[in-house]
Parts: C-alpha cells; sequence; structure tokens
C-alpha cells in the first residue's frame, strides 16, 4: 500500500473565530453555539456546523480550500461563509420545507398524511404546523419532525377537546430520487420482507425531495425514544438487552431477500481503498505515529483486499449504535441511506467498532470489560439468529471470521474522524485507537465465538 502524506489536520479556531465575527456584526448579543459537526475533505474544503442552542440557532461556517491551504487564523478574513440555518444553497428546499405554513401544498399533503395516520377526523381543523430540525448534514440532507395541531371537533368543541398534536418525520434530500428511492426501500423492508424494527414510510410529498415516515418518538414522549447512543454504554441497564435486540434485527436483514437490484456494491477491496486514504490522513495529523499507521494500514488492506466477492447481501452500510431508536422495549433500525450489497460482516464489523466506550480509549476502569462482554453478546446473539434463519454453520463461521477485519476498518475511520474534530492530535488517544485495529487484526486468525457458543 502507498500512503501519501495528507493534508495537515484542520484547526477549529478558524470557524469559530469566524461565526464570532459574523454574530459581533449582527449585533446580536447571542453567545457561539457549541460546536456539533466538524468535516474536512481534501479539495472541498471544511464544514462547522454550530448548534443548536438553548433558542434553536444553527450556524453553518464553511472554508475553502485555498484558505485552509493558507491556513486557518486567516480564513475568517476573505475564505469563510456563515449561514444561519435553514439558508442552504446546496440543499434549496430547506427553507421552503421549515416554513410549511408558508406553503399550501406541503402543508396539505402534511394535513392529509397525519389525518390519515393519526385517525384525525374531519371535523377537527388544522391550526398550524410547526417544524423542527432533528439532525442536519449541511449541503446534503436534514431530518425534520412536523407537529401539527388540530382542533375541538366542531364548532364550539366541549369538555375533554383540547387541542390535538400529531407528529410527523420527514427527510429532506437533494434530489427527488433519492427521496423516492428511500420511502421504496422502508415500502420493501415493511411489506415485502416484514419487519417490524422499521419506521413505517409515509410516501413522498409531490414536488419535493422530502420523504415521510412515522414518528419513532421523543425523549418528550410519555414513553421516551432515544437514540441508541443515550441507551448503549457502560452502566446503562437497559445495554444488554437493545445490543441482542439489534443483533437479532441484523440477522433478519440480512436474511431478508429484499430486492437487490439497483443497490451499490461494497467490497473487501473497496474498503481497502477508503481505509489507505485515512491512514494517509492519520499520518498527516499525527506524523509522530506515521510508522505504526503505515504498519497496521499496510497490513489490513492486504486483507481486505484478500476477502472474498460472493458473500454480498442486503446491509445496512453504516450500522452502529447511533442508527438504533430505543422506545420502552423495541428497538427500531434508522437511516438507510447507506443501504447497499456488501459482506454482512461489514455490518457486524461497523456496530463493533463504534460499541467501544469513548472511555476505553482512555483506558478508564472497566471500560474493556464492558466493551469484551456487549460485543460477546452482540456477535454471539446475531450468529444464533443466523442460525434459526436457516444459515449454516459454515456461512455464520465465515462471518464471524471476516467481521474483525472490517471493524479495523472502521476504526481507522474513528481515529481520523476523532483527530480531525480535536482541537490538538491527542496523539495519545490516536495511539489507542490503532491498538485497537492491531487487536482486530490479531482476531482474525482467532475469531472471537463461533456458532456453537451462541
Amino acid at each position: 500500500m502507498s500512503i501519501s502524506t495528507g493534508p495537515a489536520r484542520p484547526m477549529v479556531t478558524g470557524a469559530t473565530d469566524a461565526l464570532d465575527r459574523y454574530l459581533a456584526d449582527e449585533g446580536t448579543d447571542r453567545t457561539r453555539p457549541p460546536l456539533r459537526y466538524l468535516r474536512r475533505k481534501p479539495g472541498r474544503g471544511l464544514v462547522a456546523v454550530f448548534g443548536p442552542s438553548d433558542r434553536g440557532d444553527i450556524y453553518t461556517v464553511s472554508v475553502d480550500e485555498r484558505s485552509l491551504l493558507e491556513g486557518l487564523d486567516a480564513a475568517g478574513v476573505s475564505g469563510s461563509t456563515v449561514q444561519a440555518f435553514p439558508v442552504d444553497p446546496k440543499l434549496p428546499h430547506l427553507d421552503a420545507v421549515m416554513a410549511p405554513s408558508a406553503h399550501a401544498d406541503l402543508a396539505a399533503a402534511l394535513e392529509s398524511t397525519a389525518r390519515e395516520v393519526h385517525d384525525v377526523p374531519s371535523d377537527r381543523d388544522l391550526l398550524d404546523v410547526v417544524a423542527e430540525p432533528v439532525r442536519y448534514k449541511p449541503g446534503d440532507r436534514c431530518v425534520l419532525r412536523y407537529r401539527l395541531r388540530f382542533g375541538a371537533p366542531g364548532a364550539a368543541g366541549g369538555p375533554g377537546t383540547a387541542p390535538r398534536i400529531c407528529t410527523l418525520v420527514a427527510k429532506l434530500y437533494r434530489d427527488p430520487h433519492e427521496a423516492q428511492a428511500a420511502d421504496d426501500l422502508l415500502a420493501r423492508l415493511r411489506e415485502r420482507a416484514a419487519v417490524e424494527w422499521t419506521a413505517r414510510p409515509l410516501g413522498v410529498v409531490p414536488g419535493l425531495p422530502l420523504a415521510l415516515t412515522e414518528d419513532l418518538g421523543s425523549s418528550r414522549d410519555p414513553v421516551p425514544a432515544h437514540s441508541g447512543l443515550h441507551v448503549v454504554h457502560p452502566g446503562s441497564d437497559a445495554a444488554a438487552e437493545v445490543v441482542r435486540r439489534a443483533a437479532r434485527a441484523l440477522a433478519e436483514l440480512h436474511t431478508s431477500g429484499v430486492d437487490t437490484a439497483g443497490l451499490s456494491r461494497r467490497t473487501g477491496a473497496d474498503e481497502a481503498g477508503k481505509a489507505a486514504k485515512r491512514a494517509g490522513l492519520l499520518e498527516g495529523y499525527v506524523p509522530e505515529l506515521a510508522p505504526v499507521v503505515r504498519q497496521v494500514g499496510d497490513a489490513l488492506c492486504a486483507a481486505l483486499t484478500d476477502l472474498p466477492t460472493d458473500t454480498l447481501r442486503p446491509g445496512h452500510g453504516s450500522y452502529k449504535p447511533s442508527q438504533l431508536m430505543v422506545r420502552g422495549s423495541a428497538v427500531f433500525l434508522v437511516d438507510f441511506d447507506q443501504f447497499c450489497l456488501a459482506d454482512p460482516a461489514l455490518d457486524v464489523g461497523y456496530f463493533l467498532a463504534y460499541l467501544r466506550p469513548a472511555g476505553l480509549f482512555y483506558r478508564r476502569a472497566g471500560r474493556r470489560a464492558w466493551f469484551e462482554e456487549s460485543a460477546e453478546t452482540f456477535l454471539s446473539t446475531y450468529l444464533h439468529r443466523l442460525t434459526e434463519r436457516g444459515e449454516s454453520a459454515a456461512t455464520c463461521a465465515g462471518i464471524a471470521r471476516r467481521a474483525p477485519l472490517f471493524e479495523a476498518a472502521l476504526l481507522l475511520k474513528i481515529a481520523a474522524r476523532r483527530a480531525n474534530r480535536l482541537h490538538s492530535p491527542r496523539p495519545g488517544e490516536v495511539a489507542a485507537v490503532l491498538d485497537e485495529v492491531s487487536r482486530c487484526l490479531a482476531v482474525t486468525r482467532t475469531p472471537r465465538s463461533l456458532v456453537g457458543e451462541a
């Protein structure tokens, strides 16, 4: 593997300075919201998202590539732009979908969907619709929740006839074809594969790249719904059961037989190419670790490239605890935008890589034991469910044997992204992640678990 020296690790100070200047020029007394998102891609510059704040403010700061190369300290002068949400030229419908009451066709589509899904009678008039952002990726997509308030029945109503609140979740894409593809996929999973761990698709809004789904809930509901990150961590009494349910759902996805026509393919060689790029970035970010990065990167890329290509099945593509929604005893899979045709070991390795608590990289007490126990729970449950679905012992053992390679590849991604987001390189943390990569490579010779242990 040939690794070229990557660009210097971007510092966030240029983005924060640019936003501080913007807020001062606006004459506002609002303080800078917390940094939530930071990405640097060579040739495409840097994007930072701040917020939402307590007031709901969200700002996107973009720094162009030229300014990055010249140094971020000067970027705020001429090479940066600040956009206040929902302004986003690369996502042109964002301002419209965030103001549904001002767009009659959108409001009508939301109303008719909500009436059907929530069985709202016609004598309850729609009073207003409010949109709130849930998850935003600048220039790409935005998840939002609509709250529709319906009035009391009839003209005057009566006791116990307070306004009724109904919610829908929507995902805005750049292209209508993306929205339709997302809706079609959920329909295939729900209707043809008969799974119950996805949100029910509710169609695409005419004229907009906006896919609607049922609302799986939020933390404000009587039975709160939380991201898997809120539940799957040391100290959570519910973590083990959520991990088991996540493993069972993944096995059911891999054996669903859902139509794979038109899906992109992700092979071991594809992941090797990504791993090589991430290793190159790490060499630039933390040059003192370059020899270690090169050693584990070479071994990992060689092993990934040698993986078979006849094991591909429908896969989630980015399976990790943050892609789960937990409501009571139910666990749902969300965000199928990376759905692909891949080795099932990719999803298994993805989940195991992100299952590690951050404290493990700082050698905090109990974190290693928690991770090892949780990883064994996930893998053994997954393999057992595969067996229940008719998969052979050889197939299950092969997935268990290959999963650590994909796990290692995703750990390399975690290392590169964590170094990218931090104010300093923290070579000790990066070295700890690289040590986890080495552990995974060693595990490929003695897999953690086999079918008989399930």
